[in-house]
């Protein structure tokens, strides 16, 4: 009896990690067409600041890679949703509250995030 137990635990673990992993993968596929929606023309593909809108500005967007480390949730939300003079940056960085919800900023937050060189 005890390992049929210990196998229903088990099954119940690896099915719940599994349907999770599923859910994490379609939450971070809309993120991804998100970000590619609305921020990879200017910040490109792959968050380097090197998209085809954006090799025109100046300044240049930033680059992911390097300028995201230390910066916090909260700085983050702030520069989407209020746009890059909310932070001192470019002034060509839009706001896009009213455009995008909380969800979907915090979304963005976490797909940018994984641009970050260790």
């Amino acid at each position: 009896m005890p390992q049929i137990v210990t196998k229903h635990r088990v099954l119940v673990t690896t099915s719940v990690l599994l349907i999770s992993l599923a859910a994490f993968s379609v939450h971070g596929q809309e993120a991804k067409q998100l970000y590619e929606q609305t921020c990879a023309t200017c910040h490109g593909t792959h968050g380097k600041g090197d998209g085809p809108t954006g090799q025109m500005l100046q300044p240049k967007p930033a680059d992911f890679t390097t300028a995201l480390r230390g910066k916090d949730v909260a700085y983050l939300t702030k520069v989407i949703r209020e746009g890059g003079p909310s932070v001192g940056k470019s002034p060509l960085m839009p706001t896009f509250q009213g455009v995008l919800s909380d969800k979907q900023i915090q979304d963005l937050i976490q797909y940018v995030k994984g641009f970050v060189s260790p």
